[in-house]
């Protein structure tokens, strides 16, 4: 459908800022218009990659816009809703759009200046805990890949939140847009919307299987290359000049096969290539302030025109690759899953090394849902007439797999992920303390209306259980029938714990109490405890090593409160911080214990929310909250404590505060009695001109008076 043909169907104010963008609308687009998108109907679209989904978010945030509403756009990745907040304000610059993907436990009063917010889920729902009263007037709220209420980690926050927006904004326009599901009419029915949903892609999706030396599916084709069948495909690319992304299950093998790739590709770069792929390695090599044998590994890699991309890498590196993708430069990647969803990045080429992941009993085949997650980012629109998606075979067994599940079979329904223990508790305290449930029926009601209880499972054990816990711990109080959140269960979600989590806090800071001395390895340890840090990788072989050593360890953690593996395992995870904050390096660490530098600022950040939590729980009990603040500040910048006066200062960090220190400038007095040329010495002129003025700010201040 051209769109001069929808002008009067679309607001002038919509159809001026997307007239000059764009020439036809594709046709889940077109449905969507169709079916009412600009008169507030609620639209669920279950359509492809690279169909046109987004457009129709966006359409209808502009829509709520010029009617004088706000709109939240909401997706489940930091990365994906980051790549949605900087295409959205480069075109449509003229919208005052925010990005909001801080803390979980701070207020914001700033989001209200507004028109739209684009929010991770997590940060929406502590948001409404937190900022609620700045959210309202809010028109339009569109749920990004909504099919991973299917995920069990993300899925419980996401059912909820989109249960509570219904309820908190109800007359709010609802946009779901997600991957083709089977259940979509489902979904679209939970949601109250009319379904668009559709199989067109711009580029043609030709899936082939690759056996025994053969392309399967369509015209059969025969490779000659090499025995590998990775690296027969990959030679083959390499002689049609196609990129491609890899999939691989695991960050070991997306390193072992991108090195692979390399060794094939990169003696056929023409010098202007490698020239450029020189300086682009340069930049990912330096990233961090030492690299990293990671770093090294991959620098090494991009100068030869291939990369891999896990969660391992730190954001900077990943962006400079995808970038570097995206122009052109680098032509395979060899990645984990989560590129799939992270971020939009189609290639020419897709192909997938392995169907199998170790689950939670062994060797699993991975769900159709996700394997055709990553085979829709084959084909690139305005480049490929048709996009090639390859699954590689081993043996007859994988071909069968494929050739059923794969290639010929339908993708798993959307179920429910919120029959936990976890969820139920979590969310019945932030109704309670959202003053939405005031009754046991209450509760029940809200609870009705979630997708699991859709699909006829009974949630009344599970809430009768969390709200016995939740009384018996004083998060909450039954006032004869009356249902009400104590001071301590409205702190404790605020700070976005789970309550069982505020409860081992609550232990702790009785314990800390009666200590004379708190150890700092001790509040690390119990941080690592809590179910809210998922993160924990550790062998048989260091199982038993940190089993020992707990035996002369005086942690405070309760230990009846935390799953045994758990309480072991997290004594690793506190060496590792323990490291950091005595200013070990980010390859030290890499080197020591296997933790990857992206892996490693992720624990950071996870670290510092619950540091954040503890203290401030510590603070309400009474508790040694100084000593957990100071941990707080080590923790953010990796130093020991005779560096806090110093990193107090702006432009004062970890290395330029140890390199002060060394030469004995050891408090802020020191620091502002210092010459500007010393300074400037040690520092560089830029800085230290800083640093100085700031010093000396209050005394020119003073002079002027």
């Amino acid at each position: 459908m051209k769109i001069q043909e929808t002008e009067s169907q679309i607001p002038k104010q919509v159809y001026t800022k997307i007239k000059d963008k764009i020439v036809e609308f594709l046709p889940p687009q077109a449905e969507a218009i169709k079916k009412g998108l600009f008169e507030g109907e609620n639209i669920l679209v279950s359509a492809p990659t690279a169909s046109g989904k987004t457009l129709i978010g966006e359409m209808a945030i502009l829509n709520a816009v010029s009617l004088g509403k706000r709109a939240i756009y909401v997706a489940p990745m930091r990365a994906l809703i980051s790549e949605k907040f900087e295409d959205f304000t480069r075109e449509y610059p003229e919208v005052k759009s925010a990005l909001s993907m801080g803390d979980y436990s701070e207020s914001d009063s700033t989001i209200g200046a507004y028109d739209v917010l684009f929010v991770s889920t997590e940060k929406l729902d502590s948001l409404l805990r937190n900022s609620g009263n700045y959210l309202i007037n809010v028109g339009c709220i569109v749920y990004d890949e909504i099919h991973l209420l299917t995920d069990v980690g993300r899925g419980p926050t996401l059912e909820f939140l989109i249960a509570l927006n219904k309820k908190i904004f109800a007359s709010a326009q609802i946009i779901g847009l997600s991957a083709t599901i089977s259940n979509a009419e489902d979904i679209a029915e939970w949601l109250g919307c009319k379904l668009v949903k559709s199989d067109f892609r711009p580029v043609k999706l030709v899936k082939k299987v690759y056996f025994d030396g053969e392309l399967l599916g369509g015209k059969k084709e025969t490779l000659n290359n090499v025995e590998d069948p990775l690296l027969n495909i990959v030679m083959e690319l390499i002689k049609k000049q196609k990129q491609a992304l890899i999939f691989a299950q695991t960050k070991k093998s997306t390193m072992s096969n991108a090195k692979l790739i390399s060794n094939v590709f990169a003696p056929k770069l023409v010098p202007e290539d490698k020239k450029a792929l020189n300086k682009l390695a340069d930049e990912i090599l330096n990233v961090l302030d030492r690299p990293t044998s990671q770093c090294e590994q991959i620098s090494d890699l991009v100068r030869g025109g291939v990369a891999f991309h896990h969660a391992g890498l730190v954001n900077k590196q990943r962006k400079l690759i995808e970038n570097g993708f995206r122009n052109g430069l680098i032509k395979f990647i060899v990645a984990t899953p989560t590129l799939a969803m992270g971020v939009n990045l189609p290639a020419n080429t897709v192909i997938i090394s392995s169907v199998y992941r170790y689950g939670e009993y062994g060797s699993e085949s991975l769900p159709a849902l996700e394997i055709e997650q990553m085979l829709g980012r084959a084909g690139r629109p305005k480049y490929d007439k048709e996009g090639t998606a390859i699954i590689i075979a081993r043996n007859e067994r994988d071909l069968d797999l494929i050739q059923k599940k794969y290639v010929e079979g339908e993708v798993e329904p959307i179920i429910s992920k919120f029959n936990s223990e976890i969820a139920v508790r979590k969310y019945t305290l932030a109704l309670s303390c959202l003053e939405l449930c005031r009754s046991k029926d209450d509760f029940s009601a809200f609870f009705d209306t979630l997708f699991i209880s859709s699909l006829g499972i009974d949630l009344t054990e599970k809430i009768d259980a969390a709200m016995e816990f939740l009384e018996e711990h004083d998060f909450i109080i039954d006032e004869m029938g009356k249902i009400l959140a104590t001071r301590l269960g409205r702190l404790i979600n605020q700070l976005y714990l789970d309550p069982y989590t505020g409860l081992v806090f609550m232990r702790f800071i009785e314990k800390m109490k009666e200590s004379d001395r708190i150890d700092p390895f001790s509040i690390l340890h119990v941080l690592f405890c809590t179910e809210e840090f998922r993160f924990i990788r550790i062998s048989q072989s260091e199982f038993e090593r940190y089993e020992e050593e707990s035996y002369t360890l005086s942690l405070l953690t309760d230990q009846n409160l935390v799953e045994y593996d758990r309480f072991i395992s997290a004594i690793k995870m506190a060496h590792i911080i323990s490291e950091w904050i005595d200013e070990k390096s980010e390859r030290d660490i890499e080197e020591d214990y296997k933790v990857l530098p992206g892996e490693f600022y992720v624990t950071i950040e996870s670290i510092r929310w619950l540091v954040y939590s503890l203290k401030e729980l510590s603070k309400t009990l009474g508790g040694k909250s100084n000593e957990i603040a100071k941990l707080s500040t080590r923790i953010k910048y990796g130093i020991k404590e005779e560096l806090l006066p110093l990193i107090s200062v702006p432009e004062i960090g970890r290395a330029r505060g140890r390199r002060l220190y060394s030469l004995g400038i050891k408090s802020i007095s020191e620091l502002k009695a210092t010459p500007i040329d010393k300074l400037s010495h040690i520092l560089g002129s830029k800085i230290a001109g800083k640093v100085y003025s700031y010093l000396h700010e209050e005394d020119a201040q003073k002079k002027l008076i």
